[in-house]
């Protein structure tokens, strides 16, 4: 649901990170965060979020490419 991703987007927009979202929000997608000091708090936001679904998995995981930044990556999955 579009309305799933405008909420993602702004817990994202409120830590001033500029989202950019894969997937289909209300299934499964995957979040690149650059700034490792802001993943935790990102995390639980999301998990209120997804609370009022049905069902919820989030997982996230620190990627260390050779030729490009550090980020972590949180994916995550919804049953609606």
């Amino acid at each position: 649901m579009k309305e799933v991703e405008n909420k993602i987007i702004e817990i994202l927009e409120n830590k001033n990170i500029n989202p950019i979202l894969s997937g289909d929000p209300t299934i499964f997608g995957t979040i690149r965060i650059y700034e490792e000091e802001k993943v935790e708090e990102i995390v639980e936001e999301l998990e209120s979020l997804f609370k009022e679904y049905k069902s919820y998995l989030i997982s996230y995981t620190h990627v260390n490419p050779c030729c490009s930044p550090s980020y972590d990556e949180i994916r995550y999955k919804t049953e609606v």
